[in-house]
Formats: structure tokens, sequence, C-alpha cells
């Protein structure tokens, strides 16, 4: 029988990538357009929550998965050694899901810019408002980034479920798709920004936002935080789909396209949840 360790890896700097490396394996959703979905191995975590816990993870995150986000609250341990591998990364920060214990660390609590390590967030600011994805949304001045020069496959008039705009800014970091699922949640802008702080809180992570696509310099979160919204983005059925998707496909008026990921390391490791920002 193959055995899978379950590692968690955060690092930020001038490119900036969170992922788990054979960590949470989860079932696809039927309704999701994606390829090549992840293996799926029974993960081993327990059924049942501890008593007396310090950390109780929110009401919005599903009942049935509530079990494989309680390790949340053992990533804000110090880390057993302060050995690691040569980095240039400003923070980092490596644990063990199994055990729950943080291997390494480095100025893993220092608030740094994450780029579109945000789209982490942004995805479990979503869920949280338990708007569907199933609905269809066609691209308006709400999808534009109020900073120019952000590519999108999504072009003005088009239109789209919301499994599109996620997988579009998960796997290809679309910044339209981020913007795509502020609009698809039904809150104003700047409430939906409100949202990503609130669901920061609620898992325990050290951020702060400024808007859902991560091209504001002012979306600032600690690798530890980052570190975490993985493990719950890699813990939400819906969101872990798209999290671990080497590819994605969207509708457009002269057919379907397919997206890529911009995560090198599927082409390495297997990958199962991951986000990379520049």
């Amino acid at each position: 029988m193959k055995t899978y360790a379950r590692f968690a890896a955060a690092a930020a700097n001038t490119l900036g990538v969170a992922g788990i490396l054979h960590a949470l394996v989860l079932s696809p959703s039927t309704s999701a357009k994606v390829a090549e979905p992840a293996p799926v191995v029974a993960p081993t975590v327990q059924d049942t929550a501890p008593t007396a816990p310090d950390w109780v993870p929110p009401t919005w995150f599903p009942a049935d998965r509530t079990s494989l986000v309680w390790t949340l609250d053992s990533l804000d341990t110090a880390p057993r050694s302060d050995d690691g591998p040569r980095l240039r990364a400003r923070a980092a920060i490596l644990a063990d899901l199994d055990s729950g214990e943080v291997l390494y660390a480095r100025n893993a609590d220092a608030r740094l810019p994450v780029a579109s390590l945000t789209k982490i967030t942004t995805a479990l600011a979503f869920a949280s408002t338990g708007a569907s994805l199933d609905q269809e949304l066609c691209v308006d001045a709400r999808f534009y980034p109020h900073r120019s020069g952000a590519r999108s496959k999504f072009v003005t008039g088009s239109c789209h479920d919301g499994w599109s705009y996620l997988g579009a800014a998960m796997v290809a970091s679309d910044n339209r798709g981020a913007y795509g699922l502020s609009v698809a949640s039904g809150l104003a802008g700047y409430q939906f920004v409100e949202r990503m702080d609130e669901v920061s809180e609620e898992l325990g992570m050290q951020a702060s936002w400024a808007d859902p696509s991560g091209l504001d310099d002012d979306n600032l979160a600690s690798a530890r935080a980052m570190l975490k919204g993985i493990v719950a983005v890699a813990s939400h059925p819906d969101l872990a789909t798209a999290a671990s998707a080497s590819r994605w496909q969207i509708q457009r008026e002269r057919g379907p396209q397919w997206l890529g990921t911009t995560n090198r390391l599927h082409a390495r490791w297997e990958t199962l949840a991951a986000k990379t920002g520049y």
C-alpha cells in the first residue's frame, strides 16, 4: 500500500508560493470543469473533534469537513528545529499535517505583501457567503481590478458560471476571475474585502486585505497565515477541486478554452492544493 505523508509549506518573497504537497486528498466536485484531478486517497484524519478545543472551525465551513481543519490550531506552535533548506524567501514555514507539527520556520509571522496568494482568502471568503457557484454572471466594470496591467481571459459582456471564475482565479491566477468571486458573493466590493478580513480572523490567520486579486501591495499576510489558508482551501470540497487542478476549462464565444496552472510544482510533485503569487 502506498503511504502518503501530508506536508504543507508556504513561502513569501518576490516570488511567493503557498501549497500543500501530498496533503489532503479530496474527491473533486462532479459539477466542476476540471481535468486531471488528483487521485483520491483516504486521508488519515481523526473522525471526531477533540474535546475542549482552543479553536473551533467557523460555522460556514462544511460540517462534514471540519475534522480536516482541526490542525490549524496546532500550526501556531514553534518549529521543531531551525535547520532547513536553503531559501531566498524572506519568510517560510513547513509543517507535517499528520502530527500538526511545524518542522521549519523563517520569519513565519512577519506580514508581507503576498500578491496573488491573496486569492486563497478570496476563495475562502466567497465560500463563507454560501453563494452558488452554479450562477451565471456577465463581465462588467465590477470585474475589473482598480489597477491596470493585469491580464485576463474574461472580456466585457462575456457570461460564465461561478466555477469558471473560481477555476480561473485559483488555477491560472486570473484577476478578473478573483473579482468575479467577489461579484458572485452578492456583497459590495468593500463588503467583500471586509469579509476577507473576517474569514482570516476566524481561521486564525495574521493578515489584512485590500482587494480580491492581490494586485494591491496592502494585501499583507504572514507565511503561517497562508499555510493556514491553503489547508482550509484543501479541506473545502468545492475549493479543493480548483486548488488541485493542473488546468481548467472556461467557455468562450469561440469555444471552450483550457487555462493552465501557474504552479510549476505540478510537473514535479503531486500537488493537491497550491497557489502562486508574483
